[in-house]
Order: C-alpha cells, then sequence, then structure tokens
C-alpha cells in the first residue's frame, strides 16, 4: 500500500484545489483521496509514504493524437521506409519517452499494419513501460489518400465499412478515417477525401459495435462531411479550403450542435503562421462551445511529449489552467469512454498521477517539469534519454520566442 502525501491535490473534476490532501493506494487503484484530516490514513511497515507535500498532485495527462510508431525521419516517406521491426522499436522508445512529461494515457493514431498492437501486447506483458494505450491501429484512406502507406485502403460505403469491421476485429479501440488529404505526397490538405455516404461506412461499423470514429479533417469541406456523417471526433479541424485558411464560424456552431469532440493541437510544428491560425482556430471553437480536448499529433522521435506546451497554449488562448487540466484528464477521459478508469484521481480509478513543484492554476508552465510520474500505482523512474528532453525543451522555448514576438498569446 502507498500513501501519496500532498500539498496541494488538483483531482481533475474541475473542484478547487484541496490543501494537505492524501491519496491512499492499494495495487494500482486509489482506494481513498482526499483532505489529510479527512481520512484514515494507513500506517504501518507495508505502507510506503510518497512525500509531495511541497508539490501540486493531479491526474496523469492524457494525450488524444499521437503517433507513437512511427520511424525515424522528418516526413511520412521517410518514416514509413522502415521495416515494421523498426516502427516497433520506435513506438518502444517514443512510449517510454512520453511518459517523462506526464503523460500517462494516449490515443495512438495510427501506425502501420499490427504496429501498435503488438506495442500493446509487449506493454501488457510487462516488458516495456508505456502510457495506458487505446489504438486505432491503422488509419482507413482513400485509395493514395494520407497514410496509405499504413494498409487500410478503402473506397466506397461498403469497403470502407468491410475495412473498419476487420480493423475492429483486429483489436481497433476506435476507429481512425482521413477525411482530407495532409501531408503525405500527392494528398490536398485542403480537399475532402471521402463523400459523406463513405464516412457513414466507418461510422454504421463502430457506432454498431459501441466504439467511436474519429476523423481526420483538415479540409472545412472535409469537416462538413464530417459533421453529417455522424463522427464523434474531429481531429485538426484546421479549416482549409483551396484558397487558403478561413475558419467558418457556421460550422463551428454546426459542430458544437452535434456534439463532436474536437482533438485540436495549436501548434503542431513551430512555424509562425501556422501558430496563427492555431490560435484562430482555437478561439473560434470555443466561441462556437465545440468541447475542445488536448492533443499534440506528436510523431517524431525524439520530440514527442509535447503535451504540457499544447497546455499552455491553450491557456494564453483563453482557457483558465483549470479548463486546460480538465481538457487533458477528465473531459477526454469521458469523450473515450474510459472516465471508469482514469482522467480523475477518485476512489476507484487507477493511480495514474503527477506531481509539479509549483501551483500550475497559477503558472500552466509548471506542467512541463514533472517532479513524479504514477502509472497504475506504479512510481516511473526518469528516461535516461536525456536528447528526447533536451530536444522537447529546446521546442517549447522556440514556441514561446515565436509567440512573444507575434503577440499571439493573451
Amino acid at each position: 500500500m502507498k500513501v501519496v502525501k500532498c500539498g496541494r491535490l488538483i483531482d481533475g473534476t474541475g473542484a478547487p484545489a484541496i490543501k494537505d490532501a492524501v491519496i491512499v493506494i492499494e495495487g494500482s487503484k486509489i482506494v481513498d483521496v482526499g483532505k489529510e484530516s479527512r481520512i484514515d490514513v494507513p500506517e504501518g511497515p507495508d505502507v510506503e509514504e510518497i512525500d509531495c507535500t511541497d508539490k501540486t498532485v493531479l491526474p496523469g495527462l492524457i494525450d488524444a493524437h499521437v503517433h507513437l510508431a512511427l520511424g525515424a525521419g522528418r516526413n511520412y516517406e521517410e518514416m514509413f521506409s522502415h521495416s515494421d521491426h523498426h516502427l516497433l522499436i520506435a513506438g518502444v522508445v517514443n512510449a517510454r519517452s512520453i511518459l517523462d512529461f506526464g503523460v500517462t494515457t494516449v490515443r495512438d493514431m495510427g501506425t502501420r499494419n499490427r504496429v501498435a498492437f503488438e506495442l500493446r501486447e509487449a506493454s501488457d506483458m510487462g516488458l516495456i513501460q508505456t502510457p495506458r494505450l487505446l489504438l486505432s491501429g491503422r488509419a482507413i484512406t482513400m485509395t493514395g489518400g494520407h497514410f496509405h502507406y499504413c494498409n487500410a485502403v478503402a473506397d466506397g460505403y461498403e469497403g470502407v465499412r468491410r475495412m473498419a469491421r476487420f480493423l475492429l476485429a483486429e483489436g481497433a479501440d476506435f476507429i481512425k478515417i482521413m477525411a482530407s488529404g495532409g501531408g503525405t505526397p500527392n494528398t490536398d490538405p485542403r480537399r475532402a477525401s471521402y463523400s459523406v455516404e463513405e464516412l457513414r461506412g466507418a461510422c454504421d461499423a463502430a457506432h454498431t459495435v459501441g466504439k467511436t470514429v474519429a476523423a481526420h479533417c483538415q479540409a472545412t469541406e472535409a469537416i462538413i462531411n464530417a459533421v453529417e456523417a455522424g463522427v464523434d471526433f474531429i481531429e485538426h479541424c484546421r479549416f482549409l479550403e483551396p484558397s487558403g485558411h478561413n475558419f467558418r464560424e457556421d460550422v463551428a456552431r454546426d459542430i458544437a450542435k452535434a456534439g463532436i469532440v474536437v482533438s485540436h493541437a495549436i501548434t503542431v510544428l513551430p512555424d509562425p503562421r501556422l501558430l496563427e491560425i492555431g490560435f484562430e482556430n482555437f478561439r473560434g471553437l470555443r466561441r462556437a462551445g465545440v468541447e475542445i480536448i488536448a492533443a499534440t499529433d506528436d510523431l517524431f522521435l525524439d520530440q514527442i511529449g509535447r503535451l504540457p506546451l499544447e497546455l499552455e497554449l491553450m491557456v494564453r488562448g483563453g482557457m483558465t489552467p483549470m479548463e486546460a487540466i480538465q481538457s487533458a484528464t477528465s473531459r477526454p477521459a469521458k469523450a473515450m469512454g474510459i472516465e471508469q478508469i482514469t482522467g480523475t484521481l477518485e476512489k476507484g480509478k487507477e493511480a495514474d498521477l503527477i506531481a509539479v513543484n509549483g501551483d500550475p492554476l497559477k503558472d500552466i508552465r509548471t506542467l512541463a517539469s514533472p517532479a513524479m510520474v504514477m502509472k497504475g500505482g506504479e512510481i516511473i523512474p526518469p528516461s535516461p534519454r536525456r536528447v528526447a528532453r533536451e530536444n522537447v525543451t529546446n521546442l517549447i522555448r522556440k514556441v514561446r520566442e515565436i509567440i512573444d514576438e507575434r503577440g499571439l498569446g493573451r
């Protein structure tokens, strides 16, 4: 049994922080949590006390959009030029690295063949340490479409429905479908890849068995199609058109009305124009009342683990620190259907938590350097891979400089 003594506890529900709190953990689960004066705190030689009395403790973070198992490289052709064995090794490295940044659950948005499932199998066997993994396996795409390298190509309503059923049988927790082009050569992120009917093929297959559908949508046309088709999540939501970027308030309101959750990364690359677009879309979606959950689209080897930066940008874009924390804890957990497992620090939940120096409700940047990470009751020691941490730290610094120079934050 473990007892975590907390100087300050943020439970992820949105409730005010609790000072002088304790979390009692047995095995992988929380058996009690709250103010120390109201808890019967166990004592004895079998109790391990973890002193976080000078720290803030909060739920482990959830990144709603990552690609753990892509190979080394700086574009899709380079990354997918490697074998499945290489992709799996990259996944092992990235999965371990991302834990250092307090990310204890991820929704992996696709790699090739069975690589993601093999990564999870190795984790379940205790061979490697990874976050809690929710997997699409591969992403469904049109012939020649974005991520066609992953080998889940399908066209037409029946073809898409059949592919979705195959992926679910293979072990997918949800379906990912490329509703527009993306970074793959010879695809166009400004145009839709699938018709409404084709997208419905994925939704019909998934919803029949209680699974969700996440649609990659860079193009406004793709967003409109995805809303009409009835998807559950829209990824990116960039509002790109053949003439360029054009945020559409009417489309954003339709997303909100449909109850679709947007997994939106303000930045994918530290590019000034992309940051401007990211902030504009983020603020517009919030104005429309869209539910936004935190995501990074992390995929590059040695640059994975940027979720704390994304939360900082969300605060700069208008969220309160508490809202930003919830966007990476309780809200994605509920949207993904795992709210009974993780996302908040409550009795019966898995003991996924992090401790940080300082108060993230006053300075969200404190989340960038967790002092302790715990997943399922097990403390995760810092990874020896300093290069990955240094690269992410340098990336965060560069993004902050761009934002400050251009006055993008509030």
